[in-house]
């Protein structure tokens, strides 16, 4: 079987081996900005970026949502908070957010990391969301790069990404993150913004969050996602590799096997930020699904 090498991996470990005020969460572990009014939405970003990369995504929806745009402890230029078990905090955290502001039914959406996010939130409370919307992060990243991985089975891999990752200086993780970045996004424009954004990011958490989402499987977890769920996912990026449409519409859709409301979406053209590389395609289908 082809394997999908998924962007985060590709990008970092081949990198490695070679009212809009902010607001704290009591937790710290994410600061929220609010755009816009009407019915609410939760944004989460993904490894290296900061709540900045949905200004797109805010500007087309704000005029009908209440946009909560989160950005992590340890990402942006937030304040660190690494612990064991960060992003199950995290998950846990943001619906003590949507409990505490009372939010009524939000959708969550989160890209790549911030996906894995909105699939552990949504399964841990199934009573809370009205839909999600993951953008190219999955319930068990290992397994679109290996099929039939397993925590066991990628846990040395885990590993050996966190030794590699924490030991960087701050200017080697920028070096790597900058090499890569032409394999997550097509525009020069938004390379730019997504370095400029990364630079500000904290290495010691960035370890810790892809050693996470290297050996934490939630495949059978999402089970419990009583909401529907839109998985986009992309794979032109990785062509060369031997991927193809079908091979990604495989891997994806066995990503969401567990999942009663499931729906996939593959674009043929985006790289890993799809709402960057293909917007016309992003709004389509995500206005379709909250439609």
């Amino acid at each position: 079987m082809k394997h999908i090498f998924s962007l985060p991996t590709i990008g970092l470990l081949i990198a490695l081996l070679a009212a809009n005020s902010i607001v704290s969460h009591g937790q710290q572990l994410f600061t929220v900005e609010v755009k816009g009014k009407g019915k609410p939405m939760i944004l989460i970003h993904g490894l290296t970026c900061s709540g900045d990369v949905w200004k797109e995504t805010v500007a087309h929806y704000q005029d009908k949502y209440e946009c909560h745009i989160l950005t992590l402890a340890g990402f942006g230029g937030n304040a660190p908070a690494v612990k064991d078990k960060f992003l199950s905090a995290v998950k846990d955290d943001v619906i003590s957010y949507a409990k505490t502001k009372k939010l009524k039914k939000p959708v969550i959406v989160g890209h790549s990391m911030g996906a894995f996010l909105a699939l552990w939130a949504a399964a841990s409370a199934p009573d809370q969301f009205e839909k999600v919307i993951a953008v190219d992060g999955v319930a068990f990243m290992p397994a679109l790069q290996m099929p039939g991985a397993t925590v066991e089975s990628a846990k040395p891999m885990a590993d050996n990404t966190y030794k590699m990752m924490s030991n960087q200086t701050h200017e080697q993780f920028d070096a790597n993150t900058r090499m890569y970045l032409g394999s997550m996004i097509t525009s020069q424009q938004h390379i730019d913004e997504v370095m400029a954004i990364a630079q500000k990011a904290d290495v010691k958490t960035q370890a810790q969050v892809m050693y996470e989402l290297m050996s934490t499987d939630l495949r059978e977890t999402v089970s419990s996602i009583g909401c529907p769920v839109l998985l986009m996912g992309a794979w032109i990026a990785y062509k060369n590799y031997g991927v193809t449409h079908e091979s990604a519409v495989a891997m994806y859709t066995a990503q969401m096997t567990n999942v009663k409301k499931a729906s996939v979406e593959i674009n043929d053209t985006a790289k890993h930020f799809i709402f960057y590389d293909d917007p016309a395609w992003f709004f389509q289908k995500a206005d379709a699904f909250l439609n």
